[in-house]
């Protein structure tokens, strides 16, 4: 690994300006904080943190940068969102870092790295343990237990979200991959859309037909972001949610502490004698743009980032929300030994027990190939759309399918 002691060599090839660092993660400002004065300490760089304002994407703040003709050094973002900016050709790559730390490498494009995984954040169910006396598992027992919580509680038994939000493009992405619907094939430039093709076409329409029967347990979610379904949890308005890592539990902690203990986690329901072979897992962590003030500069902080003192910290600061990039991090002490994560032990170990299935969106070519077409439908949150279309539009599971193929195929 690269010790930081020898990367201020130079000062970022000559360039004594500061490393512009635009990041969301505001909510990390005093471990930042710490990592920068040690980055600062032991080389010849200085960092200007910009954190963007509350509400605020870090890709709008980026775009208002770049036509001020003050672009960022260094950005903290989605895998994504880098193989987007990668396309547009104004990154710089951060290999080094991410062979130097054995990191994931969702962005590799000719060889080079783009993105610097800093955390994973796996998507994860939320039930109420006492309103349902055991976990369903397939989808049937799913539609039938949700029904009876339904027609005998004071609340909805699950919660199908739906609509252009993050929250509802993830949820129907990951129920067509638990029926093996092949979305995608071909390589990185040739990125074919298979979502009506042959099988895929049957297995998609089934996929929908279940969203269809299960919305029928569930509140009106079009439109919800992660907190309106975490809102419905926490209000006792549904007994099951999907949403993103520990999220739920971190929330409802500060407001609802005595329903933390009726909160268990689950996988995304399956069909009957299926696998759990795919499992959306974000990453978000540093990208470095080619076209700012000091991108060498950028590209060794990245290179420092993950070896820092405080790296766990950083982690951290969100437990069970918030995972370490690599297999071994997560079994590292500073983890194991946290004291929110001690409590949730059935949280820890669904994680470990599926971390080979956890995947990148953008890993849907050929061979788990990036596939830009991934990435851009997920920028425009397509497959929530298309619930949206099944649940409120009125189409069939059918024509459902055939609408999201048609958009897919739109960005090709």
């Amino acid at each position: 690994m690269t010790t930081a002691g020898c990367l201020g060599g130079g000062g970022g090839g000559g360039s004594n300006e500061p490393i512009r660092y635009l990041s969301d993660r505001g909510d990390s400002k005093d471990v930042m904080d710490e990592i920068i004065a040690e980055f600062e300490e032991e080389t010849d760089h200085t960092v200007e943190m910009i954190y963007t304002a509350k509400g605020t994407s870090s890709d709008a703040e980026m775009q208002k940068m770049v036509a001020a003709g003050n672009p960022p050094d260094l950005l903290f973002d989605t895998s994504t969102d880098a193989y987007r900016l990668q396309r547009d050709g104004v990154l710089a790559p951060v290999t080094g870092a991410v062979q130097d730390n054995d990191l994931p490498d969702p962005v590799n494009v000719g060889g080079e790295s783009y993105f610097a995984a800093a955390m994973v954040e796996p998507l994860m169910g939320w039930y109420r343990n006492d309103v349902y006396s055991e976990m369903p598992a397939s989808w049937s027992e799913w539609v039938e237990a949700a029904g009876e919580v339904s027609a005998n509680e004071s609340m909805e038994g699950y919660v199908i979200q739906s609509g252009q939000t993050n929250n509802a493009d993830t949820q129907m992405t990951q129920y067509l991959w638990q029926n093996d619907v092949e979305v995608y094939g071909g390589p990185s430039d040739g990125i074919e859309v298979r979502l009506d093709n042959d099988d895929n076409r049957q297995a998609a329409v089934e996929t929908f037909e279940w969203v269809q029967s299960m919305a029928e347990h569930s509140p009106n979610g079009s439109g919800w972001a992660w907190g309106d379904a975490i809102g419905a949890l926490q209000q006792e308005n549904a007994a099951a949610i999907a949403s993103v890592g520990g999220l739920p539990i971190l929330t409802i902690q500060a407001n609802r502490p005595d329903l933390v203990e009726n909160l268990s986690p689950m996988p995304f329901p399956v069909p009957s004698g299926a696998a759990q072979d795919k499992w959306w897992a974000y990453m978000e962590g540093h990208l470095v743009r080619n076209d700012g003030q000091n991108t060498e500069g950028a590209q060794a902080f990245v290179d420092f980032f993950t070896s820092s003192s405080r790296f766990f910290d950083f982690v951290l600061s969100a437990p069970l929300f918030q995972f370490p990039p690599t297999r071994e991090q997560l079994d590292a002490p500073e983890v194991t030994e946290n004291e929110v994560i001690q409590q949730h032990p059935d949280v820890m170990n669904l994680v470990r027990d599926n971390w080979d299935a956890f995947t990148s969106v953008l890993a849907t070519g050929d061979d788990g190939a990036p596939n830009i077409v991934a990435a851009d439908a997920y920028s425009e949150q397509l497959f929530g759309q298309a619930a949206d279309q099944l649940l409120v539009g009125g189409l069939t599971p059918d024509e459902t399918v055939d609408w999201l193929a048609e958009q897919l195929r739109g960005l090709q």
